[in-house]
């Protein structure tokens, strides 16, 4: 077995010292023209003539690695070039051309640990990892400015921007980005913002506030601080909204419920100005409403004029009773008058 080893590693050692081959003095020569004819190999230049889109470094230094066509009557180059600077931007070019004329001649950005500006559909078949090395997702964003958390403030920061542009003459660029921060003063947990460009906005930067995600789980729309699990500053528009309940008004209707007075009633609308268990307008105003709690009370006093109601008709059926047997007293008494008169003729 460590034989075969070495015999496989000797054979590639002498393989890739047969076809290795340093460059003239182990300096890359420095030309002045990258779009020319060259051969396959190493090269620097100064400012040269189709020079990359990056001069950062001293005015334009620059490398230059050529793969040359082995045919000499034409220019089929590829072209990976750097400037000198730290930055390590890297372009890439490929120059085809039967003859010796270049063309095809832009630059394309290839890799930096700076910032990117690439041409092109990019397809990534794997995970996309920006700024971290241990991907826990298919695409993680890591902003490495500071937030400051613990008492401190520090704006939200943006981690991701979505752009589309606009029509000329129509409309302007249009932005979505989401901004990411920590949850606020003497707090240790993040909040999420949505931002989008406002009407009015025809820069770059979103402006209009659509939607916040919070540490606490709360989520904010139209506000940057839900204190609820979901806060609305607007108009809710639904087909159906449901709302869970831990009892109900049907108590009414049993009979150990004591069923205020309308005397009680009158009395307590003239002392407090609103019904009994009815939160006043001051209170509404200041605290707002609970949904499902107020359509409980509403009930609880429908309830409850079912029963007047019931009890008035009760009441009126009495009366009734009492007027019908009054009616026909009042049908004897007539025909007792009527026989009396009568009598009284005869008399007469």
């Amino acid at each position: 077995m460590n034989t075969k080893i070495i015999i496989v590693v000797s054979t590639v050692f002498f393989t890739l010292n047969a076809f290795s081959q340093q460059i003239e003095n182990g300096f890359a020569p420095s030309i002045t023209d990258f779009s020319v004819q060259m051969g396959s190999g190493a090269y620097n230049a100064y400012n040269p003539i189709g020079t990359i889109p990056d001069l950062s470094y001293q005015g334009g230094w620059q490398h230059l690695m050529v793969v040359r066509h082995p045919n000499p009557n034409n220019n089929f180059q590829l072209q990976i070039a750097s400037s000198m600077s730290e930055n390590d931007k890297l372009y890439f070019r490929k120059l085809a051309s039967p003859s010796a004329t270049s063309a095809n001649s832009n630059w394309n950005e290839l890799a930096t640990r700076g910032s990117n500006s690439f041409t092109g559909s990019q397809s990534i078949a794997g995970n996309v990892v920006i700024r971290t090395s241990d991907p826990r997702s298919a695409l993680e964003v890591f902003e490495v400015s500071e937030s400051k958390p613990g008492g401190q403030t520090a704006s939200s920061k943006s981690v991701l921007k979505l752009s589309r542009m606009g029509t000329p003459n129509y409309s302007y660029i249009e932005n979505a980005e989401f901004r990411i921060g920590h949850g606020g003063g003497g707090l240790y947990g993040s909040k999420l913002d949505l931002y989008i460009n406002g009407s009015a906005n025809t820069s770059s930067v979103p402006d209009q506030h659509v939607m916040t995600w919070n540490f606490d789980g709360n989520v904010g729309i139209g506000t940057t601080n839900p204190t609820n699990k979901l806060d609305v500053n607007g108009t809710i528009h639904s087909k159906e909204v449901k709302v869970d309940m831990n009892g109900w008004s049907d108590f009414v209707f049993k009979k150990e419920y004591n069923l205020p007075t309308l005397d009680e009633v009158e009395k307590h609308i003239a002392e407090k100005g609103h019904l009994e268990n009815i939160p006043s307008e001051k209170e509404v105003l200041e605290n707002g409403i609970n949904l499902g709690e107020m359509n409980a009370k509403l009930l609880q006093k429908i309830e409850e004029l079912t029963l007047y109601a019931i009890e008035q008709e009760q009441e009126n059926k009495k009366q009734s009773l009492k007027i019908e047997l009054l009616e026909r007293e009042n049908e004897a008494f007539k025909a007792v008058f009527e026989r009396l008169n009568k009598i009284e003729e005869k008399l007469k």
